[in-house]
């Protein structure tokens, strides 16, 4: 690791970050090269798959916390985060790939009661992905298809709410804060990178005071009460070509589940 990261009372860590092992375009080697180059750490949290997140943290280049982005059976996206690899991985094995869709990458039968419940008991920090993006993943939709009980429940979940994501609108985010203003949970911010240039561009500053292990880390993300955030920008008309490549990996996902089955059918 960079020798630079010791000499700062604190480190940007980017909480929210894709790989090309879901619909990210830049692999696990170069994320480190440009997290190393910048003095950044980084959570993986690719939709419903660990090996991004497991392969940075077994490489130990770069200061890392392993985390998850569970979509669940309603909807809603929860950024899971632990301590070390070990338990992500036991988290992944028995609340997520049981659950798995294999056609839709962003999606899985899991259910968000279900999720938060689990990912409690193997002592996770769970925070609830851009909670006013578009569709199914809004806590207004949900009020409006499910009612205040289940988003109550999911509030009462969750550790932290992500108060600014860099990959949705500018409308989304200032939704965000001033819902997290009166909402009373912990905060989070990430840039949603699917691409090496946004990682680093948001994220949350965390306290090196204790080292840039994951453990460490993870402790103060999960109880520091005075985090800093660097907040730039939202999605704009200018990210559009981005977003092609991203719903071009999730047709080529869907087709490759498609042809999957299509050969386990054959006699």
């Amino acid at each position: 690791m960079p020798c630079a990261i010791s000499d700062k009372p604190e480190l940007l860590v980017d909480t929210h970050v894709h790989t090309r092992y879901s619909d990210g375009i830049a692999g696990v080697k170069r994320i480190e090269r440009h997290c190393r180059n910048r003095v950044l750490g980084v959570a993986v949290t690719d939709h419903n798959e660990i090996r991004g997140a497991i392969s940075l943290y077994d490489r130990e280049r770069v200061p890392v916390i392993p985390g998850i982005e569970v979509g669940t059976e309603e909807g809603v996206d929860l950024l899971v985060y632990f301590a070390s690899a070990s338990a992500l991985e036991e988290f992944y094995i028995g609340a997520v790939e049981p659950y798995l869709r294999h056609r839709f990458m962003v999606r899985s039968w899991i259910r968000a009661e279900h999720c938060l419940r689990t990912a409690r008991e193997l002592g996770g920090y769970v925070s609830l992905a851009h909670p006013f993006a578009l569709g199914r993943k809004s806590l207004d939709y949900q009020h409006g298809r499910r009612g205040k009980s289940f988003v109550q429940i999911i509030l009462d979940g969750v550790d932290a709410i992500e108060l600014h994501n860099g990959g949705v609108h500018r409308q989304a985010n200032l939704k965000a804060k001033t819902y997290a203003a009166t909402a009373g949970k912990r905060l989070t911010v990430g840039s949603d990178s699917h691409r090496l240039g946004t990682i680093g561009s948001s994220g949350t500053y965390l306290s090196t005071a204790r080292g840039v292990t994951p453990q460490a880390l993870f402790q103060a993300l999960a109880e520091s009460d005075d985090l800093r955030f660097k907040v730039k920008g939202s999605a704009t008309a200018a990210s559009l070509p981005m977003l092609g490549i991203i719903a071009l990996k999730h047709t080529h996902h869907f087709m490759r589940a498609t042809s999957r089955r299509k050969l386990v059918a054959k006699p």
